[in-house]
């Protein structure tokens, strides 16, 4: 979900399956769907498949490696409430928020055979950040205090980073060229997209189960921010030490220059105002009005 991966409208199009059905009903974003999806990434691909830049590669790499705890983490967060949840819309939300994140969780998770397959010793690392999300932020509560729902803040403060990286993808999506193969970039726009359709849900039942949601939010956000960006560079760094036999040192310097004026600094340069629109009082995800991107996508997929 984010700008790192800029495709052309046309490599969006040529990875579609199917034209778009006749009794296809009206798009209501309103109406998060599961897909039932199955992706498979080519062997073929180079080491270095973005832009044959290791560090652009390997933060991509890492994106791969913790989305699926991250998501299994968001929709624990969430289901721990679903007794609390007494409108009818809401609940249906809250099930459909739950399948899209655990498809996504599958999907990203079958890319570890790629990096496996290319040497990659990746255990350790997805490990530890299961540990640092399930057995630690998970567990952070005090009993009779406002400490609680910290696991529910954290995930509303993620989902708001995911929507944002995939608002960031399709607003670049057409004027930037094809960097990455197209198994992969399906894959990013699909997930980029259901975290625009989803990207509310969260959200709303935080509002509904925490009376101090905004400050808690508030405090929460710095602290995910950092932690976040810590874990990326982590993973990023990991990955390029095991990969040390395979780099050039002397276009080192370059490649990072390149990463961080590129990939990295595109990643957030749409990103900013909408970051801080979040510790707003009356703040809600559905301000930025991009369903759009999601519905312009789908219109001609087989799974949608």
């Amino acid at each position: 979900m984010l700008n790192a991966l800029l495709f052309t409208k046309t490599n969006i199009m040529a990875t579609s399956t199917a034209k778009t059905s006749t009794d296809k009903k009206a798009y209501d974003p309103e109406e998060i769907k599961v897909r039932r999806i199955n992706f498979s990434f080519s062997k073929e691909n180079p080491r270095f498949y973005y832009k044959n830049n290791p560090f652009s590669t390997h933060f991509i790499n890492v994106l791969h490696i913790v989305f699926p705890t991250g998501e299994r983490f968001f929709v624990n967060s969430v289901l721990k409430h679903q007794k609390s949840i007494t409108e009818d819309k809401l609940k249906k939300q809250v099930r459909n928020f739950c399948g899209q994140e655990g498809i996504h969780s599958s999907m990203h998770e079958r890319f570890w055979n790629i990096l496996k397959a290319n040497g990659y010793n990746i255990q350790g690392f997805e490990e530890h950040i299961d540990r640092v999300l399930h057995k630690i932020v998970a567990k952070i509560e005090v009993e009779g205090t406002r400490i609680n729902n910290i696991d529910l803040a954290a995930t509303v403060c993620l989902e708001h980073f995911t929507a944002l990286f995939g608002h960031a993808l399709f607003a670049h999506v057409e004027t930037q060229p094809e960097v990455v193969p197209p198994d992969m970039a399906e894959l990013f726009l699909w997930h980029a997209a259901e975290e625009i359709e989803h990207k509310n849900v969260a959200y709303d039942v935080f509002q509904k189960v925490d009376e101090g949601e905004h400050r808690k939010r508030v405090v929460m956000m710095p602290i995910v921010t950092a932690l976040l960006y810590f874990y990326l560079s982590v993973g990023t760094i990991m990955l390029m030490y095991q990969d040390r036999k395979h780099l050039e040192l002397t276009k080192l310097p370059k490649q990072f220059f390149d990463f961080a004026t590129g990939l990295f600094s595109d990643l957030h340069s749409d990103l900013i105002k909408e970051y801080f629109s979040f510790f707003k009082k009356d703040f809600h995800p559905s301000e930025l009005n991009d369903y759009h991107y999601a519905e312009n996508f789908f219109k001609d997929k087989a799974y949608a």
